[in-house]
């Protein structure tokens, strides 16, 4: 949906809301909260809470869910992460109680963006496999494609670019295959990252210039400006510098008019850095500044340990070593909190605990249906031994009821039948003859 549509369908709505009332009036308070998603977010945030107090005397679990989402995403946009958090696990709630699966599952995602966020690693990590779980189970392709985006991206934070990139590469196929092109741009531009890292800025290129390319035929203004930050990057490191200052300052006026303080932190730090490599120090020192500024208003570690690293940097090379020194130490500690050996080995557990749980069920579902095929050929088995029978013409005496074999003998009927079936005899005699060969026997019964 393009910036105009989405206006254009907000002011429906807006007028729309004038004639209605109780639960109609708050899901048109909803509706116009997705409306303004991506135009304007405070517009976005103060429908949806409006929604939600109008809520809280009424039972509808439902549309309570689809508001507090809307406020989880607002949030987590705007940077504010805490408050988001709060929203997205109050909406987990409410989605185990209904047994909302494929919801539960969004908001697992949305809950471990948030974590990578904030730089919770192992958290991120653990709600993405939840919600990759539940949607490879209910067959949803193209979220399960948008998860192993997630985890790809978790991985290159990690430095296992490997693991990243095979993960990222599944994703791509996924989004080619169903011509999912959000999805499609978004495995893209990581992909673009994970070559960047790995010394490979052709390939980073190739990647990014496609990420652009449906982003703008998409009409993805405010995610234009993540790729731009990205392709900045790879120009700084080629050493093109005006090329990568005209990509960052474009990036840089869409998240400031789209309030993004987390990614407009992050692309000043990339303008101070370019400046740094073009010898440009002073400019360098005046951006670090600015993006030192963001500190206050953002919540992400990452972000902040960041920000204390580069601008030690630029203090370094104008030779302001006591700052450089201040700053050092704080992205020191920052760093060896966030990236702890503890938090290691549980990224290791949670990936071996999901490829188990997975080869588990896996190999669950092949033996259930080996015992369920074992048991079908044991009914058919016991249905062939009851069903066996004599067909055809068989000659037999007239005098003495003999039964004539296929090789011209003559044998008693009870063995010629016990012989071709299953039945078994077992002997005894009729009235009629009992009467006529013991006589005296039945005149006593009588």
């Amino acid at each position: 949906m393009t910036d105009s549509k989405a206006e254009l369908n907000a002011e429906v709505l807006e007028e729309k809301l004038r004639g209605t009332e109780g639960r109609e009036f708050i899901g048109i308070l909803a509706d116009l909260s997705v409306a303004y998603r991506e135009t304007d977010r405070r517009k976005s945030i103060e429908f949806a809470r409006q929604g939600l107090e109008l809520l809280e005397d009424t039972e509808d679990k439902k549309l309570e869910s689809i508001i507090l989402n809307e406020l989880c995403w607002a949030h987590q946009c705007i940077g504010e992460y805490q408050t988001a958090l709060e929203y997205g696990l109050r909406n987990l709630e409410i989605t185990s109680v209904t047994n909302d699966k494929i919801s539960e599952a969004d908001t697992f995602n949305r809950i471990g963006i948030i974590y990578y966020k904030l730089s919770d690693i192992d958290k991120a990590l653990d709600y993405f496999l939840k919600a990759l779980r539940t949607f490879e189970e209910s067959n949803d392709i193209l979220k399960a494609s948008s998860l192993l985006n997630n985890i790809s991206i978790i991985y290159s934070n990690l430095n296992d670019e490997v693991t990243a990139l095979d993960y990222c590469t599944r994703a791509i196929e996924i989004a080619e295959k169903h011509d999912c092109y959000t999805n499609l741009a978004n495995s893209l531009n990581n992909a673009g990252s994970i070559f960047r890292r790995t010394g490979n800025p052709e390939k980073a290129l190739e990647n990014y210039h496609r990420a652009l390319e449906i982003r703008l035929e998409l009409g993805e203004k405010w995610k234009v400006a993540r790729v731009l930050t990205n392709l900045g990057m790879v120009y700084d490191d080629m050493n093109e510098n005006e090329k990568a200052l005209d990509c960052f300052f474009k990036a840089l006026d869409i998240e400031i008019e789209k309030e993004d303080s987390h990614d407009a932190a992050q692309t000043l730090l990339s303008i101070a850095l370019c400046y740094a490599n073009a010898d440009r120090f002073e400019e360098a020192y005046e951006y670090a500044g600015k993006a030192l500024t963001y500190t206050d208003r953002i919540n992400s570690p990452v972000v902040i340990k960041n920000i204390y690293q580069s601008y030690s940097e630029v203090c370094e090379l104008i030779g302001n070593f006591r700052e450089a020194l201040e700053f050092h130490k704080k992205y020191k500690m920052l760093n060896d909190k966030i990236f702890s050996e503890d938090g290691g080995r549980k990224i290791t557990e949670l990936r071996v605990q999901y490829e188990t749980d997975k080869k588990e069920r896996e190999t669950e579902i092949y033996r259930l249906r080996n015992v369920e095929l074992a048991e079908t050929n044991e009914e058919l088995k016991n249905a062939l031994k009851e069903v066996k029978h004599l067909s055809g013409l068989l000659p037999i005496c007239t005098n003495c009821s003999k039964i004539r074999d296929d090789h011209g003998y003559w044998e008693k009927i009870e063995l010629y039948i016990a012989g071709h079936s299953d039945a078994q005899f077992t002997h005894g005699l009729c009235p009629e003859c009992m009467s006529a060969l013991y006589p005296e026997i039945c005149e006593n019964d009588e």
